[in-house]
């Protein structure tokens, strides 16, 4: 079968695994206070030109709810973000069993309505409402799309505006920097915090977490620890991180995942639900057709309705040529 499902399905790159073997045979001292964490510290700082501080967290539903806890510290602070976001639809209520309020923003295709932001912040008036406190973004969003570094500065400058921060959550942000053609450099130059994802992109797990805010910096290990995020092995992590951040390896990961998409998408394009910017693609097919592919290609139903849905495809850092001439030849067979 033709694993088209999600870009986390393999284990890891090859490459990271032995990597991994090389370091197999050495000791290291636990919860982040090793050299190999040390020195991806430094290298992070050295990739953002900031002097930003950075932990690894093992994913994504963990860092986004330890991050924002950082923020929202009042019990009375909630947060804004499109209603597609993944704290808002993939996390079990994560965000709001922590206490605080999820406020949904006007979004066009999944991106937030930049021109909406200051509008809806406005609209809670006093005390008997929520205070909204920190802006939310995917990069790129659950529906694959990537906001330009243009638009991004232009939502930093309404949060700082209206007092607020900015969060980005990274889980596939290496798909975004190949795209919108930006660095991690941009990135920190507009945001509070943010994550590089590793788990969507040949890690075996690992999200790494950067904060660019210093009034985010303080106590935040206390907090990482407190709220279950402190790993004692931290230095794999590190170890793992460090090999995906030399020389840009995670860029040509996430440049695989996009060239495979551009060659689906050429030849599905008729099919197409919302514009593909990077490896995912939304189409829509018929209900009978999906039965006749579904024993062949592995896919998950995003939106399912009586007569047709609609079907989400992958591509990550290890689909080949062969994955997409099949995938492509079952579909046409069919639509």
């Amino acid at each position: 079968m033709i694993n088209l499902r999600n870009d986390y399905s393999s284990i890891a790159s090859k490459d990271v695994l032995q990597h991994l073997l090389k370091k197999a045979d050495k000791k290291y001292v636990g919860y982040g206070l090793d050299n190999e964490t040390k020195k991806l510290n430094q290298l992070v700082k050295l990739k953002c030109q900031k002097d930003v501080d950075s932990y690894v967290l093992s994913g994504g539903t963990i860092t986004n709810v330890i991050a924002l806890n950082k923020m929202l510290t009042n019990p009375y602070d909630a947060i804004m973000c499109v209603p597609t976001s993944h704290i808002n639809v993939h996390e079990s209520g994560a965000i709001e069993s922590s206490g605080h309020k999820i406020i949904y923003l006007p979004n066009i295709n999944g991106k937030i309505d930049i021109s909406k932001i200051e509008e809806t912040y406005s609209s809670f008036i006093d005390f008997h409402m929520v205070k909204p406190r920190v802006i939310y973004l995917s990069n790129s969003t659950e529906l694959g799309e990537v906001y330009s570094l243009n638009e991004l500065k232009k939502i930093y400058s309404i949060a700082k505006k209206l007092k607020m921060y900015l969060f980005i959550d990274g889980a596939r942000l290496p798909q975004a920097l190949v795209k919108g053609n930006y660095t991690l450099k941009d990135i920190a130059s507009t945001c509070d915090m943010f994550y590089l994802g590793g788990t969507k992109l040949g890690l075996p797990y690992g999200e790494l977490l950067i904060i660019v805010n210093d009034e985010l910096k303080k106590d935040f290990k206390y907090l990482l620890k407190n709220k279950l995020g402190l790993l004692s092995k931290g230095f794999v992590g590190a170890i793992m991180f460090n090999y995906y951040l030399e020389n840009d390896y995670y860029l040509s990961l996430a440049k695989n995942s996009q060239n495979q998409m551009k060659k689906l998408v050429k030849e599905l394009k008729d099919l197409l639900v919302y514009p593909v910017e990077t490896n995912q693609a939304f189409l829509s097919l018929s209900n009978i057709a999906i039965n006749k592919i579904k024993n062949k290609i592995d896919f998950e139903i995003w939106e399912k309705n009586s007569k047709s849905s609609i079907i989400r495809l992958v591509t990550s850092f290890d689909t080949t040529n062969e994955d997409v001439t099949s995938c492509i030849k079952i579909i046409k067979s069919v639509a």
